[in-house]
């Protein structure tokens, strides 16, 4: 079990370096002036066999409250229930002695983790072998990158499964193909009833491996829900959208998104490798120079398929100042079949993070058909030839 309940954590300072003082007479009863709320009432249950994901912003709170699941760092007040084993892949590779072959830094550090001395030779090859080090076990660490170390120190602390798995952004570490040996030993504790917490900042792993996503936003939660609705909401907060309501209510009158054929068939239905033409259409109130649109799809998952936009395509507004737009993409369908949903913003710059009018989730809903395409495996589709010679 593992259960949060009205979780609070505040940290505290100091205005001036004397009110230091007052906080060493009162042995630490005094805790300074000022305070910090690093994570406000946080609650929320983590099923067995669940993958428990946790995204934010930087500073949100999230590596604070994982190392409050681990027993790290206090809190102020509310609750947490654990029952099992658990295991914490914060920190990888921390406590490493770099004068020490990687053979005895297992072994030390193996022993520390809680493993018996049994379980560690029994299983030394076998941390070696999924760590991609075998030829490397006789050296020294100092000898070793900062990617060996962190793959050495995943190694170990997934040796054995555990009730409780709590892992900050350790399943980025290493290269593609140690990342998803990483992941898949995830699943499988997940699948033999690990309840696992995710911290990270790679949406497409968060959308791909969880279960549910809890969304964290200075510390208080504002979401927990499956994947797709999670992401969606912390685009939001992303595009600092939620503050911004009237400033929109101020500039964009009206908007108009829908998709067609080459042809100007509207429809919302298409087959592998058509053209689809987007259009958006938008009234201001009041002239906005060097605007950006841009649109994204998502699958059912809300795994972001592809994103564009007319910034990053070079298009640029080379026309007198107007108040209504038309922003016109043209794509081919090179994904496969199904449900997806189609997304779009309007802003300044690159990107939506700075200067953001609109973001309009799932605006539109189109359906793929796989049509008269041969079958193909993945999630994109590649016109491909072949011949013998």
């Amino acid at each position: 079990m593992l259960q949060v309940k009205n979780l609070t954590k505040i940290f505290y300072g100091y205005s001036k370096p004397w009110k230091r003082i007052p906080s060493v007479l009162s042995f630490g009863f005094y805790r300074g002036d000022l305070q910090f709320t690093a994570l406000d009432n946080v609650s929320f249950e983590v099923q067995e066999g669940e993958i428990f994901g946790i995204i934010g912003r930087n500073g949100a709170g999230k590596s604070t409250l994982l190392k409050i699941l681990s027993g790290v760092t206090n809190f102020e007040k509310g609750k947490i229930i654990k029952q099992g084993t658990l295991r914490a892949l914060i920190e990888l590779g921390v406590g490493f002695n770099p004068e020490l072959t990687g053979e005895e830094n297992i072994f030390y550090n193996g022993l520390l983790l809680g493993y018996t001395k049994k379980q560690i030779l029994s299983k030394i090859n076998e941390i070696f072998e999924f760590a991609g080090l075998s030829e490397f076990r006789k050296y020294p660490l100092k000898t070793y990158s900062s990617g060996m170390n962190v793959r050495l120190g995943f190694a170990l602390a997934t040796l054995e499964r555990a009730s409780i798995l709590l892992i900050d952004e350790a399943l980025s570490v290493g290269d593609a193909s140690f990342q998803q040996k990483s992941i898949k030993r995830v699943q499988n504790f997940a699948k033999e009833g690990t309840r696992v917490v995710l911290v990270s900042h790679d949406l497409h792993l968060i959308s791909y491996v969880c279960n549910r996503v809890l969304v964290l936003e200075k510390g208080k939660v504002r979401t927990v829900a499956k994947p797709k609705e999670a992401l969606e909401k912390y685009m939001e907060i992303l595009g600092n959208l939620e503050p911004t309501y009237s400033e929109i209510s101020n500039s964009l009158v009206q908007y108009l998104v829908y998709t067609e054929t080459k042809t100007g068939v509207k429809k919302t239905h298409f087959f592998i490798d058509e053209l689809i033409v987007l259009k958006i259409k938008f009234k201001l109130k009041q002239y906005i120079s060097d605007l950006t649109v841009g649109f994204h799809i998502e699958d059912r998952r809300g795994i972001r398929v592809f994103g564009t936009n007319s910034y990053i395509l070079n298009a640029k507004m080379n026309f007198k100042p107007s108040l209504e737009f038309e922003c016109v993409f043209s794509f081919p369908v090179r994904f496969r079949e199904g449900s997806y949903s189609l997304s779009f913003s309007i802003h300044k710059g690159e990107n939506h993070t700075e200067g953001c009018l609109i973001w309009k989730e799932n605006a539109l809903e189109i359906e793929i058909e796989k049509g008269e395409i041969s079958k193909f495996e993945g999630l994109v589709y590649i016109p491909t030839t072949c011949e013998w010679k």
